[in-house]
């Protein structure tokens, strides 16, 4: 994040040194052709970018949504207890795979991020698109577990998304270099910890950060409401870079660069508030 904000500055300074030089070429009739003149970014540009790509998301989500929950049927036990179980493994691995297939997308296109910002929206799209295919199939998976907790995580999102706009708006948080400094730094954390953790899944090693059955210890709740926290301050840095780049003239391409800021904070705070609202429901 912190590396978005640095390429729309560096970004608004050439915008800026492009603009001065235009004046050493005299005016428009002593030109054989009129410049074309370059739009740049608004928040309605961001807003509806931001729109496609969460339609982007919602539809990959659909597929492995539709496909995991048709692979499950509720099932009675012995004790009486009713239970979901996987009657069509076929589908049901097809939905895993295309799931697994959106993670390694997501992953990609995050690290590449790091480095520069997303203003391409063929590589926005596919990251919406790799991550709904993700999303959809865990949805189903913890909604089977948890019936109710896909509403739940969808109206907390939302909650808090609002509410930091609205913070930010009026004023009451600001963005500001420590700030920056602490999220970034506090992210890395997070990702190395995520990535840790895949990684021990993989080889069947159970670290214990988070509770599958939504039974969490005092280590699992802190480390739930800690995702959901720097989910919900990430934002500050999204809404700072967007206003920076309004205000200050940033080229309409940058207004991708928004979105896709928007879009990866949102998933992210979904995913915090679906685990965290299991283990409310586990309880």
């Amino acid at each position: 994040m912190e590396s978005r904000n640095s390429s729309l500055k560096s970004m608004l300074r050439s915008s800026s040194r492009e603009g001065s030089m235009g004046a050493a070429y005299g005016d428009y009739n002593n030109m054989t052709q009129a410049p074309q003149a370059q739009g740049t970014m608004t928040y309605d540009d961001v807003i509806s970018r931001t729109a496609m790509l969460i339609g982007a998301t919602f539809v990959g989500a659909l597929v492995t949504w539709i496909l995991a929950r048709g692979a499950m049927e509720q099932q009675v036990m012995f004790d009486g207890s009713t239970e979901m179980a996987i009657v069509d493994s076929s589908r049901f691995g097809l939905a895993m795979g295309l799931g697994t297939i959106g993670m390694l997308i997501g992953l990609g296109v995050m690290l590449f991020s790091i480095f520069k910002p997303v203003m391409n929206p063929v590589v926005a799209f596919i990251y919406a698109g790799g991550q709904g295919l993700l999303l959809g199939g865990f949805s189903a998976i913890m909604e089977a577990q948890f019936p109710g907790v896909v509403v739940n995580a969808l109206v907390g999102t939302i909650i808090v998304f609002g509410g930091m706009l609205g913070l930010f708006k009026f004023g009451y948080i600001r963005n500001s270099p420590m700030f920056t400094k602490i999220m970034v730094g506090a992210g890395f954390g997070i990702f190395g910890l995520m990535m840790v953790n895949i990684v021990s899944g993989l080889l069947g090693f159970d670290l214990g950060l988070f509770a599958n059955d939504g039974n969490a210890n005092a280590l699992q709740w802190i480390i739930a409401i800690g995702l959901v926290v720097w989910a919900a301050f990430s934002f500050v840095l999204d809404f700072d870079m967007i206003q920076e780049g309004v205000n200050g003239g940033a080229p309409k391409k940058f207004a991708w660069a928004g979105a896709f800021g928007l879009t990866a904070g949102l998933i992210f705070l979904y995913w915090s508030m679906l685990r965290l609202a299991s283990y409310f429901m586990g309880e």
